[in-house]
């Protein structure tokens, strides 16, 4: 709930190309938390409640979702030996590969996306995964 109301927080023109996606980073928390209740499937289906909830086309949210989770899911054992610096690394990248893919989808659409604030979004993301993982590790912390 706190992701959805973070990723609605109104946000003017310039914050709008720093704002990290904010259920994205919440699904790769979760995933990598906890990879045998949260898998792919779970990704692509908060991937289909932003698709809703973006007004994006069916599909499109699912299929950037699903892709990052994957590749967090395959990670998600070797990272809780890795430290903060390289999670949130592999949150850039992963940031960086759900944006690249989302501009070839609308590019399939015919739908121009501007990828020059590509480095500072997976930077914002990045900073702001170190509050995301925190808060998860809380969470689990305190319902193991």
């Amino acid at each position: 709930m706190i992701a959805v109301f973070l990723q609605l927080v109104p946000s003017t023109g310039g914050w709008l190309l720093w704002k990290p996606n904010f259920l994205l980073l919440m699904v790769i928390a979760w995933i990598l938390y906890i990879p045998n209740q949260y898998g792919i499937g779970f990704a692509a289906l908060v991937g289909l409640f932003a698709d809703a909830l973006f007004r994006t086309p069916l599909g499109h949210y699912v299929l950037v979702f699903a892709l990052c989770g994957a590749v967090a899911y395959l990670l998600s054992r070797w990272l809780t030996y890795f430290s903060m610096f390289h999670r949130a690394f592999l949150v850039f990248v992963l940031v960086i590969l759900g944006e690249l893919v989302g501009a070839a989808l609308f590019s399939i659409w015919d739908i121009p996306k501007n990828l020059s604030h590509l480095h500072i979004l997976g930077l914002t993301s990045a900073i702001a995964w170190v509050l995301v993982d925190r808060f998860v590790a809380r969470i689990h912390l305190h319902h193991r």
